[in-house]
């Protein structure tokens, strides 16, 4: 009897994990109000509006799928926790992140970059030096886990960027280049542990290697005065490993010295975006982001000199060490200006252009 009665126990068990569980998790999704944003994953989440329903293309199981994985309750919590669990079994890569004490570095290996299009964007911009004849500079940036392998998990292959840069400069004869290799290897403090990016150290010495492939005399006032201008920042390599074993670190920035007038596509913005240090994606605290086309004017300089800066997000943060170079500064992100850039320099009157970015970012 008692045999007998533990089979129904086990039977109601099972009818309350697979199928009133189920109902009950499901109803709690759909009557909840549906988060069309995740802040820490900057991306946007399915919701019921998207999910559509044509069951033969296989479109609804698709989009039912992603709104049950986008809406879950507790969705971010459950994966913190998870996380830190990877992270205590001594877990080494956790979203395509490598974790090394309490640093993490972004896993790319060869095949995930495409070396073909990165050639191809240096002819560009090779061509345009030749058709033009503006003088051009060429400023890679290594990513963090080229120049900090000893920061790295031991092992932990990455991409080759000495390969690469080789093949980027045999296509760039008619421009400056400007190897950040020796200056940035084995100096962790140039990079965020939790981000991508560069801090402003990493930034200001990349500003002397500038100063020094443009001729000019160098002394101690030379150098930008770095600021911290948040405590709390966590980057987007924390986003894909949401630990809280892995603490908040600070922001930096520059000081500056002189009052610029910044337009960013047509409108008005400030140099320093301080709203953004109450956000989750604290780096667009420089300009407010990424913009197509981005304008400094800096009325204290007078030497008639424009600058046209071909970058991606790496030369948000080291736009303030040149502000006072230049009288006119025009930062060109090619991913959301689709103009002819060649064209641009030119009608500009632009004296100097310069590519400034992550050396696996294209166009």
């Amino acid at each position: 009897m008692k045999l007998f009665k533990f089979k129904i126990d086990a039977k109601l068990v099972c009818i309350a994990l697979f199928i009133f569980f189920p109902l009950v998790l499901l109803s709690v999704i759909v009557a909840k109000h549906d988060v069309s944003f995740s802040e820490n994953e900057n991306r946007v989440l399915t919701t019921a509006a998207d999910v559509e329903f044509d069951i033969l293309d296989g479109k609804f199981q698709e989009g039912l799928e992603n709104y049950l994985s986008d809406q879950f309750p507790l969705r971010n919590r459950i994966k913190g926790i998870e996380t830190d669990m990877k992270l205590r079994w001594g877990s080494g890569c956790i979203g395509g992140a490598y974790v090394s004490d309490g640093r993490l570095f972004q896993k790319l290996l060869d095949s995930d970059v495409d070396s073909g299009k990165c050639v191809k964007y240096a002819a560009k911009v090779n061509r345009i030096a030749e058709q033009t004849g503006i003088e051009t500079y060429v400023m890679y940036v290594p990513s963090a886990g080229t120049v900090l392998r000893n920061c790295m998990p031991y092992g932990a292959p990455m991409y080759d960027y000495d390969a690469l840069y080789s093949s980027l400069k045999k296509e760039l004869k008619s421009v400056h280049m400007i190897d950040l290799r020796n200056v940035l290897s084995g100096h962790p403090e140039y990079y965020y542990a939790t981000d991508h990016h560069w801090t402003a150290a990493g930034a200001a010495a990349a500003y002397y290697e500038w100063r020094v492939a443009h001729g000019y005399e160098l002394d101690n006032k030379d150098s930008p005065t770095v600021i911290n201008v948040s405590d709390s920042f966590r980057g987007t390599l924390w986003s894909r490993v949401p630990s809280s074993l892995i603490g908040s670190e600070k922001l930096q920035a520059f000081e500056l010295t002189d009052e610029v007038t910044v337009e960013a596509d047509g409108a008005e913005i400030s140099l320093y975006d301080y709203s953004a240090l109450d956000t989750k994606d604290k780096y667009n605290f420089f300009e407010g982001g990424n913009h197509g086309i981005l304008t400094v004017t800096n009325p204290k300089v007078k030497n008639g000199r424009t600058l046209m800066v071909l970058k991606d997000s790496f030369a948000n943060s080291f736009l303030p060490c040149i502000v006072g170079d230049y009288e006119k500064i025009i930062m060109v992100d090619e991913r959301y200006a689709f103009i002819d850039v060649g064209q641009l320099a030119v009608d500009s009157g632009a004296d100097e252009m310069a590519v400034i970015r992550e050396i696996i970012s294209v166009g």
